[in-house]
């Protein structure tokens, strides 16, 4: 009887244990989701300068093997590709700003082909003399303003690339102090094999990221030039910009390469005022993105970040709704460290198992 007491008593203890500590970790998991919301203006931009510090680490290590600069010291590779990518963000966005103008002032006239397009359709099924037409796409072109949609657009990249030379000053520093981290962490930890898990686990991390960023732009980079490609032997105008669009929107996972076909798709259309244009150019485009979703990408990338195409999903949700379209972007490489870490802490350890693509990890 007492034995069964006993028992009793620990299944109690051991119940009400895992519920506090589910009880933690929601608390824990609420309180980080505020904190990253209210420390958006902070946290954003350091994150970017990570993210920053992986690929020039990539690219330095690259221009090792070229002969000259293989010879240089380190320092001085991260240096130029520091500066390299500076004036190449720079040239970018004041790229982005010229043509998201110049696409503005021809509004006038992607409105007229529009009207054509709108007319010969409606004339099509027989209706174009039932209501008026012109009203509607009056009150249409006031409603929905291609000129306001890119005026939105420029302040996007404005604010953006704030944050951008921002989080470039972060690069800097903690590209100064990368080599002397792991020294660095075995002396703020007391115990020797705590701090070789660390940076285990830090290299665990850096690796996974590193080769997921690296790959995922040599895709986009592929991809734009692909785009770039149809969009020429099209005609269709601003072909350039709308490659560099699509490249990165790729960066989103599901819905940024659809978003980026979109805005090409539709300036073919009402640039030649033409349905067999636009359904080409729509035609192409997908077809290219549908080869670098299903072939290209999954080849390159392999299993670099290891993460359900669910929880990908799910993730991409979150972090949009906290931080926005840079939130869909950093959505991958953020989820990924989270499961890394939990798959380090045996008691959720599961729940890293979970978020896996095959459960191994």
């Amino acid at each position: 009887m007492t034995t069964a007491k006993t028992e009793q008593s620990e299944d109690k203890n051991s119940l009400r244990s895992g519920l506090l500590t589910i009880t933690c970790y929601l608390a824990a998991t609420i309180m980080i989701g505020w904190l990253c919301i209210i420390g958006k203006s902070i946290i954003v931009p350091v994150l970017i300068g990570i993210i920053a510090v992986y690929l020039f680490v990539a690219a330095a290590d690259t221009l090792q093997k070229i002969p000259i600069l293989g010879n240089t010291p380190r320092l001085f590779r991260r240096l130029l590709v520091l500066i390299l990518f500076t004036i190449i963000t720079v040239g970018l966005i004041i790229f982005v700003i010229q043509n998201a103008q110049a696409i503005s002032q021809a509004v006038p006239r992607y409105a007229d082909n529009f009207e054509i397009l709108l007319v010969s359709l409606l004339e099509s099924f027989g209706i174009v003399d039932a209501v008026d037409w012109d009203l509607i796409i009056a009150r249409a072109s006031e409603t929905v303003s291609i000129g306001s949609v890119m005026n939105y657009l420029v302040t996007a990249v404005y604010s953006f690339g704030t944050v951008l030379i921002t989080a470039l000053l972060y690069a800097v520093f903690l590209a100064a102090e990368l080599d002397g981290l792991p020294e660095k962490t075995r002396k703020a930890f007391a115990n020797a094999n705590h701090a070789a898990s660390a940076i285990t686990l830090t290299n665990r991390i850096n690796q996974r990221i590193a080769n997921y960023l690296g790959a995922k732009t040599l895709v986009n980079v592929i991809l734009g030039l692909v785009s770039l490609l149809i969009l020429l032997f099209l005609g269709v105008e601003f072909a350039l910009f709308w490659a560099l669009l699509i490249a990165l929107f790729n960066y989103i996972p599901y819905i940024g390469s659809i978003i980026g076909v979109i805005f090409p798709v539709l300036i073919a259309f009402v640039q030649t005022g033409s349905w067999l244009s636009g359904g080409i150019a729509f035609i192409a485009l997908m077809a290219a993105q549908i080869y670098v979703g299903s072939f290209l990408e999954p080849k390159m990338l392999g299993r670099s970040v290891n993460l359900s195409p669910f929880v990908v999903l799910l993730a991409l949700s979150f972090w949009v709704v906290v931080w926005g379209s840079i939130g869909a972007i950093l959505a991958v490489p953020l989820t990924a460290v989270i499961m890394i870490i939990l798959s380090e802490i045996p008691s959720v350890r599961p729940i890293a198992v979970m978020m896996s693509e095959r459960g191994d990890i």
